[in-house]
């Protein structure tokens, strides 16, 4: 076990395996995870102290639901960093649209309703939530299935967005179906049962709905301060313990929940992490949950080698979009000015001067134009590993970070027959 904060009781093995797979999965059951439930049942109160002394966040434990709940919260909200989802076994867990948020949201809505549906009961309650409310902007146009005269596409995007907000919602246990959902891909007539439980369905709220709220409903950007008060910097006649609270929960959330974070001194967890009890404390917790920091002056490089928090992993070269993502990566470090804003024009030059030279090479994207979908799925591979971030507004391009110096990616090119692939190497650390 770790070493714990000194006002910190140490947690047990058991309830640190707990902790980690919460990390990553913020939903426990009693029929999918029934050993890890059973000792977040057993240790819930030293976990749940754990959890609201460290990060500030709320742990929940429901027996009677059959399942125990984490109401995470991002260090910065408007992040943009939406649920991941497995469309198929194996594959990676996609970002899904927000479309499919806000299905899933209406999908719920529902269910609360009735806990008992099918498949085309529930898509023609929705389609009707939407037509009432798309005209006015409140709700996006749901049209699963094309009128006369309209382009088949459309309907199939939808009908497939509205599968994913199923399938997210059964990987958060709330839902399940008598047949697996790929049916619903594969037979456009086919149908299956539904089922909610209500109480499970409860714990999915993690905050008050807007329209109990002294917000203004076509002002978004107001929502988040009355949505999360916890987030609010502590007014500055704060007592001292207050403003320590905070800043010790800001930069605890950013230590557990991202692959980096700038150490900057202006900022309250900026300097709640330069100092020595700040620092030793940010360590215990995430080697608590099985995490490694890599610690520079001006950035937190943060690593779980064991993989039970996250499925993410950096660098790999199993893919041409993981091995784009490193030729990306040694092209940064090789600017003038490594740390400089990029768009995707210039990514994507960079990668088709690669192409070019190595026709053997990503053979789907040696196409013309196919260099920037490439560039696409390398920057989000960067994004996700904390070497770049976006820079507002949202698609005009990314801030390099500090963490791209922590990495010395080579590459090189192993003479083989012209039958075969030759593929960058894989990244080492610095």
């Amino acid at each position: 076990m770790s070493t714990p904060h000194p006002d910190e009781p140490p947690l047990s093995s058991e309830a640190e395996t707990v902790v980690a797979g919460l990390l990553q999965h913020q939903f426990l059951t009693e029929e999918s995870d029934p050993e890890p439930f059973r000792l977040a049942c057993h240790h819930r109160h030293e976990i749940t102290y754990w959890f609201s002394h460290n990060p500030g966040w709320r742990f929940h434990t429901d027996r009677q639901a059959g399942m125990c709940r984490l109401y995470k919260r991002s260090p910065d909200p408007p992040a943009g960093r939406g649920p991941l989802l497995h469309r198929s076994k194996p594959s990676a867990r996609l970002p899904v649209s927000s479309l499919v948020q806000v299905l899933a949201a209406l999908i719920c809505e529902q269910m609360w309703r009735a806990t008992q549906t099918t498949f085309n009961q529930l898509q023609r309650a929705v389609i009707q939530a939407c037509g009432t409310e798309a005209a006015t902007g409140r709700l996006p146009r749901f049209q699963p299935v094309a009128p006369a005269g309209h382009k088949q596409a459309t309907a199939a995007a939808h009908r497939m967005a509205f599968i994913d907000a199923l399938r997210l919602l059964q990987s958060w246990h709330v839902l399940a179906f008598d047949q697996p959902l790929n049916i619903l891909e594969q037979d456009l007539g086919a149908d299956l049962d539904i089922s909610a439980r209500r109480e499970r369905l409860a714990m999915l709220i993690a905050s008050p709905p807007p329209s109990l709220l002294t917000v203004d409903l076509d002002d978004p950007d107001s929502h988040v301060a009355a949505l999360c008060p916890d987030q609010t910097p502590p007014p500055p006649d704060a007592s001292s313990l207050d403003t320590a609270r905070h800043h010790r929960h800001t930069a605890l959330r950013a230590v557990l929940d991202d692959p980096g974070l700038a150490v900057d001194p202006d900022s309250g967890p900026g300097r709640y992490l330069a100092t020595g009890n700040g620092r030793e404390h940010a360590l215990a917790t995430a080697a608590t949950a099985g995490l490694t920091c890599t610690v520079r002056r001006d950035w937190w490089m943060i690593t779980d080698p064991a993989g039970h928090t996250t499925d993410a992993t950096f660098p790999r070269s199993r893919t041409v979009e993981q091995q784009a993502a490193l030729v990306l990566l040694d092209t940064l470090k090789r600017r003038e000015d490594p740390m400089a804003w990029f768009g995707l024009h210039w990514a994507a030059e960079a990668l088709d001067g690669h192409l070019r030279q190595r026709p053997w090479w990503a053979r789907a994207y040696q196409n013309p134009g196919k260099a920037r979908d490439l560039a696409t799925a390398a920057v989000l591979h960067l994004t996700s590993a904390g070497l770049c971030a976006a820079d507002p507004p949202p698609g005009t391009g990314w801030q390099p970070t500090p963490a791209i110096h922590l990495w010395q990616p080579r590459i090189t090119d192993a003479p083989r027959p012209p039958t075969t692939t030759a593929t960058p190497q894989e990244g080492t650390p610095a």
